[in-house]
């Protein structure tokens, strides 16, 4: 399985913090992710940065193997 975190406005929208999904391309995972978590979800994944095991991905076409880390990490505000 392939543990997918959440992060900020993606976790609110989704309301949990993280799911779990059979491996498989990057794009295969994501789209499954708008289907369930709707469009809110979706839109804000728009905009928000994908790393797989702590890098940076961006190629749908990426096979994320079995074990693997996502992150969604929608932009950031605030702090002081």
């Amino acid at each position: 399985m392939v543990r997918i975190r959440f992060f900020a406005a993606l976790r609110d929208a989704a309301g949990t913090s993280g799911v779990e999904l059979p491996p498989g391309s990057l794009g295969e995972l994501l789209d499954t992710l708008r289907d369930s978590f709707g469009p809110r979800f979706g839109e804000v994944l728009g905009y928000s940065s994908v790393l797989v095991d702590t890098e940076r991905r961006d190629d749908p076409s990426f096979q994320v193997r079995d074990g693997a880390e996502v992150a969604l990490l929608p932009p950031f505000s605030g702090g002081g």
